[in-house]
């Protein structure tokens, strides 16, 4: 009859067991959220299996305990970092470890594609009724049913942060289109002024600007301008630096006033967390002159046939401070013929596979073969010379260049 008793008790277990994996399973299946499931996996240990001590840590990008009840509890958090390396498989807990561990009696590790993904430790493991030691009885099924919620929670974790992701993507793409809006396709070409540009940003999108527009008759704003930083957050600010910028050009005729009008903007919008260097040139075709701000910018480079001049009159970069300490404008005369070349770090730093930089020796070049014969042909001889150096190697920043080519 006891043989008879123990047959049946062990068919109830595994009907228990089954009937337990079948109801998480559908939990699962049926996408109940992540409290929902823990709360589930206690109720099992704890009501189901008597099981009074408990402590299940998560591994993501660190340790974390999750789940705990009992007088673990109150207890602080072991360290499992350290401690899980030393359990590869479920055991009992030595008596090295145990002060290390609290009063605890086995360790169940739960890896993933030989990942370690979770922890759990229990103690205190009430069964005298059922006469059977803990570890022949249950640890097993409490490993299986261990893993089958980790390994759930870890899908559930990887699924959301795919999903993120994903909508991340999509935000980006969308950035980038509306960033590709805002890059100017048609500059301006009259009998006195051609211009031409070329843009190439790092990623997706960019924090680099160029732009020319018209400010009044015969007079144009040219600029170009690199946002510290990469990202979205760097293409944000320079999108909403272009509308100042166009806005305010139309309406304050006095350059030294634009630019630092333009840098209390930049810094009410940062706060100091990031700046733009740029230089903006107020162009006058009727009288022949050019009025310039390199505000920590790249010098520019004006060629009048025979020599070049690189603009660096001007100030620190926008938004490093709420008013400049100081600013000084510069001024030119615009040759007869000739060309001006403005363009951000990203075309000059760039480097080959001996990591060699272009910088600006090759411009000086393309200026003095090709500043006559027009804007776009300068481009075409800056940007055939940059990819020559640059070879296989990928590039290292964005690249904005602006070539604006002048006949009198």
């Amino acid at each position: 009859m006891a043989r008879l008793e123990r047959i049946v008790e062990r068919l109830e277990l595994k009907e228990f067991q089954l009937r337990t994996l079948l109801e998480v399973s559908k939990s699962i299946n049926n996408n109940v959220g992540r409290e929902e499931l823990l709360q589930l996996f206690e109720r099992i240990v704890r009501d189901e299996l008597g099981i009074t001590r408990l402590s299940l840590y998560e591994h993501t990008d660190r340790w974390k305990r999750i789940l705990s009840y009992g007088n673990a509890s109150a207890d602080a958090p072991i360290d499992a970092d350290q401690l899980f390396g030393t359990f590869s498989d479920i055991q009992t807990i030595s008596s090295e470890v145990e002060g290390r561990m609290g009063a605890f009696d086995v360790a169940v590790p739960v890896f993933h594609r030989d990942r370690p993904l979770a922890f759990l430790l229990i103690g205190d493991i009430d069964e005298e009724e059922q006469r059977m030691s803990p570890v022949v009885k249950h640890l097993n099924f409490i490993q299986t049913l261990t893993n089958l919620v980790v390994v759930a929670l870890e899908n559930r974790r990887m699924a959301l942060l795919q999903l993120q992701q994903e909508r991340d993507n999509r935000d980006l793409e969308l950035a980038a289109q509306m960033q590709r809006l805002l890059v100017p396709k048609d500059l301006p070409r009259t009998d006195r002024l051609e211009a031409a540009a070329w843009y190439q940003p790092h990623r997706l999108i960019g924090g680099d600007y160029y732009d020319l527009f018209p400010v009044g008759p015969d007079r144009y704003a040219a600029c170009v301008a690199d946002v510290s930083g990469k990202g979205i957050a760097a293409a944000l600010l320079m999108s909403n630096f272009q509308a100042t910028l166009r806005a305010s050009a139309l309406r304050i005729d006095d350059l030294e006033e634009l630019v630092r009008h333009l840098n209390e903007q930049v810094w009410s919008s940062a706060r100091g967390e990031r700046f733009i260097t740029l230089f903006l040139a107020l162009i006058d075709l009727e009288h022949r002159t050019i009025r310039y701000v390199n505000a920590g910018h790249n010098d520019p480079l004006l060629h009048d046939g025979r020599t070049t001049e690189p603009l660096h009159d001007g100030c620190i970069a926008l938004g490093m401070m709420p008013t400049l300490p100081f600013l000084r404008t510069g001024a030119a005369e615009l040759p007869p013929s000739g060309a001006l070349l403005c363009y951000t770090d990203g075309l000059v730093e760039q480097e080959d596979t001996h990591g060699i930089a272009f910088e600006s020796a090759a411009l000086h070049k393309a200026l003095g073969t090709c500043a006559l014969a027009g804007a776009a042909p300068l481009i075409d001889a800056v940007r055939d010379a940059f990819e020559a150096h640059r070879g296989q190697q990928a590039y290292l920043d964005d690249i904005a260049v602006l070539a604006c080519s002048f006949r009198s």
